[in-house]
């Protein structure tokens, strides 16, 4: 169907003499050029004309070149060459809406809804619309509009006289008189959740011009609607190839990591109904990863970090964290970069990162140049910025280097990233939960050491977890059947459902496997658990005095616990058990932190000091991931320190006579070595000559 341009106009006007849209017109009319632009929802045209809401996808340049003389007839004070109330359709259909991967030709010149993350945005710049040219010679006025890059000159002087036009003339340009937009180039990215099979995410440039430009930041999730168009390439040669971008004509952001989810109330009553299953906690840890055997108290705090704690704003403006962090630490084959790759597949804007590939700029932002052609530069956003109200799954930790593993600790106690770098100072958001999996330092734990001496990650950045698991792999007769029973049965279902449906094969019945490995299969399928957790983030449970009571009970026993000048829990672990229990409230969508819900908090807790600040003998010293050195280790530190103090001469003590001195002293020998190491280490103790040590 087709319109004249006398029809469209009037159908704009109808649009526009809504109550609704006249306020609105009226309001930009007192506050121009402050406001200039209408809004108007996709859903109000639908709701006036059906074929005409669809004509305007189909032909967007002229339906809205019409609507804004539409508007201008309606605000008669605005008569500048090149001003111009913009028109800004939003809110467009699902159908309207394509992936970034499956833009087409087909697309050009049709008004779409595209989403995906910012990858990278430039500074907003002036753009000349309109330019105002006067004649050398009879100093004539000339406008002439811009479109493109390259600025247009007049061809010849409009003065009636004509007299200019028989000769060479020069036109020069009043820049101050010209009319000037504000324009600004993004580059989105497809969303990670919507790739699957490992491919790389699409990227597509888009223009922003007038008001709308400068609104997003990299990292934002957004849907920019605009219409497609084309570009030759900038070659020497010219090609019948053109490069693609959108000239964004709105923008919708998503206020929430789970609002591209839909859900239905049909899926609403699921949900409830979901919720008051008296198994529900142990249906949601036998979804996750169920291919993989074992690893319950694993997946029980994988599952509650899915479902999150609240972030809370104080009084004064201090951000409190909501978001879970755990680290696992294991032996290798024990299936941590599988769960980790499962769980960034299953946690709505989940990023996978490793860290041996990783740099502190992928992982934070990058500083690239600018595509205006001015060689400035603009940052583009890493993989924790691109997680942000996510999951950022980041495998071998252990591997990084130093440097780039320091741009973590930021990211994850405050939850943003300062940026210093090509003469750049910015701030990203990166909320988002941290899962990351490392190996302990020989590659496999050894039974005789204490686990803690095995682990290889910098306290400062282990503190910042809230739970540590550690996994590991030892030869059990009666655990090896099991888990050697559940890999085969796995594979055995996985070839099982490779089988094309109706084939049968002589001496195996194919329906029987699957019956019989039905266990592998997960309770609820990972749309289901995605909606139910979309849902439950609607909730901000409130914690209950019984909530309250066992929560401090649980710390300040263990804060009893500990022996000498040693500290067994700190604050930062109080706020773990918050955490944990308000994620235990939501995971049953209630909205208080219940006596159980403190409990389960209490017991991951508990389990998780007592692997790795434990002290042997019931005692704890959390001082062993916080700085490194325990009191224990503190103490020894002393005695070699007043030994070599006490017994250098003029060239030092030997490490033999410091060995006897420390033995008699009731140490061991590894840990006069150890003390003795961590003394040089730090500039106490140096070596006038070899195997002498003396104090500095």
């Amino acid at each position: 169907m087709t319109y004249e341009d006398k029809e469209i106009e009037k159908l704009w006007e109808t649009i526009f003499a809504t109550d609704k849209y006249r306020v609105m017109i009226g309001n930009i009319a007192d506050n121009f050029p402050q406001e200039k632009s209408v809004k108007v929802d996709y859903e109000d045209i639908n709701l006036y004309d059906v074929a005409f809401s669809a004509y305007i996808l189909e032909e967007p340049d002229r339906c809205l070149e019409i609507a804004k003389r539409a508007v201008m007839n309606m605000v008669p004070n605005i008569d500048r060459p090149g001003q111009a109330i913009n028109v800004r359709v939003c809110n467009l259909p699902r159908d309207a809406k394509v992936e970034i991967r499956n833009l087409r030709a087909d697309h050009l010149g049709k008004l779409i809804a595209v989403e995906g993350l910012v990858r990278k945005v430039t500074t907003v710049k002036p753009r000349i619309t309109y330019a105002l040219f006067r004649c050398a010679r009879c100093n004539s006025e000339i406008w002439v509009p811009q479109t493109g890059m390259i600025m247009k000159e007049p061809l010849m002087c409009n003065n009636p006289d004509g007299s200019c036009n028989k000769q060479a003339t020069r036109f020069i340009e009043d820049l101050k008189a010209s009319t000037w937009i504000d324009t600004q180039k993004v580059e989105i990215q497809e969303r990670p959740e919507g790739l699957r099979g490992g491919s790389q995410p699409e990227r597509l440039s888009g223009f922003m011009e007038d008001d709308i430009a400068g609104l997003i930041t990299a990292g934002n999730s957004v849907t920019l609607n605009g219409i497609l168009r084309s570009q030759e390439k900038s070659d020497r040669d010219k090609s019948t190839v053109f490069e693609t971008f959108l000239d964004v004509v709105s923008i919708d952001f998503e206020k929430h990591e789970f609002e591209e989810i839909q859900i239905t109330e049909d899926d609403e009553k699921e949900i409830l109904a979901m919720s008051k299953d008296p198994a529900l906690y142990r249906n949601i840890i036998r979804s996750i990863a169920p291919s993989i055997f074992g690893m319950e108290d694993e997946k029980k705090a994988i599952a509650l970090q899915l479902f999150g704690g609240c972030h809370k704003v104080m009084d004064d403006g201090t951000n409190l964290r909501g978001d879970i962090h755990i680290l696992l630490i294991g032996d290798p084959g024990v299936a941590k970069s599988q769960i980790l790759r499962y769980m960034s597949m299953l946690a709505p804007r989940g990023v996978y990162a490793s860290g041996k590939s990783a740099s502190a700029a992928g992982l934070t932002a990058a500083a690239v140049r600018d595509d205006f052609g001015d060689g400035r530069w603009t940052l583009e956003a890493g993989a924790l910025v691109l997680a942000d109200k996510g999951l950022a799954c980041i495998d071998e930790l252990d591997k990084m280097t130093d440097q780039d593993r320091s741009s973590l600790h930021e990211a994850m106690e405050a939850q943003r990233i300062s940026v210093a770098k090509a003469g750049i100072n910015a701030t990203l958001q990166c909320r988002c939960s941290m899962l990351a999996a490392a190996n302990p330092k020989y590659g496999r734990f050894e039974e005789e050491t204490s686990i803690y001496d095995q682990i290889e990650l910098p306290p400062p950045l282990m503190s910042r977890f809230d739970l540590i698991m550690i996994l590991t792999d030892k030869p059990n007769k009666a655990h090896d059947e099991r888990l050697s029973s559940h890999i085969l049965q796995t594979q055995m279902r996985g070839e099982a459902r490779m089988i094309p449906e109706g084939t049968e094969i002589k001496g195996l019945d194919v329906e029987e496997i699957l019956r019989q490995t039905n266990e592998i299969k997960p309770v609820y399928s990972i749309e289901t658990l995605r909606k139910y957790v979309a849902y439950s983030k609607r909730i901000v449970p409130v914690m209950s005095p019984e909530a309250f009571k066992i929560i401090q009970e649980s710390f300040l026993r263990i804060r009893n616990m500990g022996s000498g000048n040693s500290v067994p829990i700190t604050a930062r672990q109080l706020e773990g058990y918050v955490r944990l229990s308000e994620a235990s409230a939501r995971m049953r969508l209630s909205s208080i932190v219940s006596e159980q819900d403190a409990n389960n908090a209490a017991d991951l807790i508990e389990a998780y000091l007592n692997r790795i600040a434990g002290n042997g003998d019931g005692t704890y010293d959390i001082d062993k991931i916080a700085t490194g050195v325990s009191a224990k280790s503190r103490g020894n530190i002393d005695v070699v320190r007043n030994i070599i103090r006490d017994f250098e001469g003029v060239i030092g003590l030997t490490k033999e006579d410091i060995i006897n001195h420390g033995l008699n002293n009731g140490l061991e020998e590894h840990e006069i070595e150890t003390a003795l190491k961590k003394l040089v280490d730090v500039g106490d103790v140096y070596t006038p000559t070899s195997n002498c040590y003396k104090m500095a």
